[in-house]
């Protein structure tokens, strides 16, 4: 198990009590490697680049089979999707901080992790660190995203396609049932709400997903 959120929580403790620290503490981060989204749906382990996902956003080709069934399954258009996944959302970083670690902030990741876990490791509270972690190292320029979150995220986490199933934050009526449940889906509302999470102290039904 990869473990370079660990000192990341840490520094981050520190941040949330210090917002005088911040410029410091983000100019120390090392850049993340290159993710790969990882499912599991049944016995099978689905890989896909990171590039391939970016590929989908830049030009909506699939370079990805498994990408462009995944996509499908989202609920979206294409083309709402792909402006979701890229669209950057302004937040500040401490506020951002203070939230995450705060009981109403665990609390939320906690939800939002509960279809993931770590690829070889047991300790499936990692959870909640791994995702923390690799939202503050995409909030370091002021800005949250969903593919600067998921770049972040710990090389072997995997996402469950079956059992409890991933947890969208918003609350907003779907008008297709994978809008409520789907994988791509979770991922475009999460930067939303935890834009609203840090302006606000709690967390946030979201925009509607479409393009500004």
């Amino acid at each position: 198990m990869r473990r370079w959120f660990a000192p990341a929580a840490a520094l981050w403790a520190v941040l949330a009590m210090a917002p005088a620290l911040a410029p410091v503490a983000a100019a120390a981060a090392n850049p993340a490697p290159v993710q790969t989204l990882r499912l599991e749906d049944g016995a099978e382990l689905w890989t896909i680049p990171y590039p391939a996902l970016q590929q989908f956003i830049d030009d909506g080709s699939f370079a990805d089979q498994r990408l462009k069934l995944l996509v499908a399954r989202s609920g979206w258009p294409e083309d709402q999707l792909r402006v979701a996944l890229a669209k950057l959302y302004g937040v500040e970083l401490v506020a951002l901080a203070r939230f995450l670690y705060a009981p109403a902030g665990v609390a939320f990741l906690q939800q939002q992790t509960r279809a993931f876990r770590p690829l070889k490791a047991q300790r499936r509270d990692l959870r909640v660190e791994g995702l923390r972690a690799a939202i503050l190292r995409d909030a370091e320029d002021g800005t949250l995203s969903a593919m600067g979150i998921l770049r972040q995220l710990p090389t072997d986490f995997v996402v469950e396609l079956g059992g409890v199933g991933v947890a969208r934050c918003s609350s907003l009526p779907c008008t297709n049932p994978q809008q409520c449940r789907s994988v791509l889906s979770w991922l475009v509302f999460l930067p939303a709400c935890l834009q609203a999470a840090a302006m606000n102290g709690v967390t946030s039904s979201g925009p509607r997903l479409a393009p500004p």
